[in-house]
C-alpha cells in the first residue's frame, strides 16, 4: 500500500517546476519530525536555488537544450527531496527510529546532488554567455547592402 501511495505522489509530481517543488518542500520540512535540522538545512538550500532560478526563468538560458537539461535536473532532484522530506513526516514512531538514518544518509545524498548543479551553475552561465556572444556576432556580420566604394588615388 505504501509503494501505491508513493507512486501517486511521483506521479503527482512529475508536472511540477522547479518553483512548486521549492515551496512544497518548504511547507513539508516544517512539519517533519525526524531528521529536521537535516531538512530544514535543505529547506533553506532550494528556496536560495528557487530565487536563482526565478531570475533565470526567462531569460535564454531556459531556451538552449545545452543550459536547459542541468535545471531540468536539479528538478528531478527536487522531486526526490520532496518524497524524501515527505517520509520524515510521515509514518508511526517505530518506523521513524528504524528508517531515519537511511532518511538522513539520503537527504544528505540529495544535498551533494544539489551541490553539484550548484557548481555547475557557472559553466552553465558561461556557455548561455558565450552563445549569446556568437549569436550577436552572427547577426553583425551580416552582410550588408552598402559596399565600400573605393577612393581613387591622387598622385
Amino acid at each position: 500500500m505504501a509503494l501505491v501511495g508513493q507512486a501517486a505522489t511521483v506521479a503527482q509530481l512529475v508536472g511540477v517546476d522547479a518553483y512548486g517543488l521549492i515551496t512544497m518542500i518548504a511547507e513539508a520540512a516544517r512539519t517533519v519530525r525526524r531528521n529536521r535540522a537535516t531538512c530544514r538545512q535543505l529547506t533553506r538550500r532550494v528556496e536560495m536555488i528557487g530565487a536563482l532560478l526565478r531570475r533565470l526563468h526567462d531569460t535564454q538560458l531556459m531556451h538552449q537544450p545545452e543550459t536547459r537539461n542541468p535545471v531540468e535536473e536539479m528538478e528531478e532532484t527536487l522531486r526526490r527531496a520532496y518524497l524524501l522530506v515527505r517520509a520524515c513526516q510521515r509514518r508511526g514512531y517505530a518506523y521513524r527510529c528504524f528508517m531515519g538514518t537511511r532518511h538522513a544518509n539520503e537527504l544528505r545524498e540529495v544535498q551533494g546532488e544539489i551541490n553539484f548543479y550548484l557548481q555547475l551553475f557557472p559553466l552553465v552561465s558561461y556557455v548561455d554567455a558565450t552563445l549569446n556572444w556568437v549569436r550577436l556576432l552572427n547577426k553583425a556580420s551580416v552582410p550588408s547592402s552598402c559596399q565600400e566604394v573605393q577612393q581613387p588615388v591622387h598622385n
